[in-house]
Formats: structure tokens, sequence, C-alpha cells
């Protein structure tokens, strides 16, 4: 077992030999019932045989995020996991500041997979969402045929709210929301997400930090899709 792992079971959950729970496979969305055998010198589970998990997704619901600065996507990527988005991507942009290259891309790519189990894990959801890299090119152009699409633009007048709730009429249709970074999306960008079937979108008068849309449109999701 990993470390991290053990230190949360024993030390945050604070779980004795005896104690059970359950345990998920984050690469099959399965779970199963665990109990703790023994716990020095090294923590021991005894698992029950594997089943479907009862919490998962209720849809395939992207967010694309522009690459932002510091923490912020750790942020994104923690909420985005915990309102049920399936697949998180974080898209690197004309205005994004950071630059990842070679090993400090892939770490920063791990990094952001292993939030998102451990916030699965605390939410009790057994499928994380697939966490993906790439240029804004790509990230608006990977998606199922069939997603609603919705890019969020300051500079857009047209209202998510009634597109969202039509959007969600249809049970299990993919859905997909992509904000810019701190500096917003060029208009090259908007334009690019156009061709691939975006709505431009506003979410009122209010201006939004980067790292709060997510919460805020993911949000709106759960509690009128729950």
């Amino acid at each position: 077992m990993r470390e991290d792992t053990a230190h949360y079971l024993t030390r945050v959950l604070r779980l004795a030999v005896g104690a059970t729970f359950v345990a998920f496979d984050p690469a099959t969305a399965r779970e199963a019932d665990a109990t703790i055998a023994s716990v020095d010198p090294s923590v021991v589970l005894q698992i029950s045989a594997l089943r479907a998990a009862r919490v998962t997704a209720r849809r395939p619901l992207t967010f694309v995020q522009g690459l932002a600065k510091g923490d912020k996507c750790d942020a994104v990527v923690r909420d985005a996991t915990e309102l049920g988005a399936t697949c998180v991507i974080v898209a690197e942009c004309a205005r994004s500041v950071v630059q990842l290259q070679g090993a400090r891309r892939t770490s920063r790519l791990e990094r952001w997979t292993r939030i998102a189990q451990e916030a699965a894990r605390q939410c009790g959801r057994a499928d994380p969402p697939r966490i993906e890299l790439l240029p804004w090119k790509d990230a608006v152009s990977t998606l199922e045929d069939d997603a609603q699409r919705f890019c969020l633009h300051v500079h857009e007048a047209l209202p998510l709210g009634p597109l969202l709730l039509e959007a969600l009429r249809t049970e299990g249709a993919p859905i997909a929301f992509a904000a810019g970074p701190e500096g917003g999306l060029t208009a090259d960008e908007v334009a690019l997400a156009m061709t691939q079937r975006w709505q431009c979108v506003s979410l009122g008068a209010l201006v939004l930090r980067t790292e709060t849309a997510a919460a805020a449109v993911l949000g709106a999701v759960r509690v009128l899709d729950s």
C-alpha cells in the first residue's frame, strides 16, 4: 500500500485493526469492502470481491481549464472531481504565464492525477476524472461528438442558464465547459472553439476568478442533475 494511503487510513480517518471501509480501484471504477488486518509494521488489508461502484458520475462531464499560475489548477482539479467531472483538461493557452516542459510537465500532470484520486476518495466516488494536459486547439476538439459545449467568456452576453437547463434534460448526455487562464482567451482561441461547435456563454455581470468558474458551473450541474 502507498504510504500516503496508509497515512490517510490510520492517521486522518484514525481507523484501527478490525475497522472496515470501502476501497476503490480508480483504474476500473470498481470497489470492494476492506478490513484492516494489521497496522504494524505496515498496513495490511483484507479485500473482498470487487463489484461495480455504487457512486460514479451521472454523465460524461468535461471541464477545460486554461493553464493558470500557482496552485489554481490544483483547486480546479479538486473541485471538479468533487462535483462530478469525468475529465479535466488543462489547456495551454496564449495567455498562460506558466510554461511546462519535460520533467516539469510530467510531474505536474502526475500531481493533478493524484489530487483527483484523493478528492474522489474524500467524496466517496470510485471514478476519479481523467486528467490531461493539452494545447488549447487539441483540448477543444477531443470531445464526444454529441457533447453540449459551453465556452465561458467574460465579453459574451448569451446567458448560460437556459442553455444548461436544456442540455440537462437529456439524461446521461455529455456536457463540456471551457474557461481561459487569468488573462482570458484570445479572440483567435474563441474563434477556434466556435469552429468546434462550442457556444460562447456568460455567467452574468460578476467577473469570476479563473479558478472559481469550474466550481460555479459544475456546482450548477451537480444541483440540477441530482
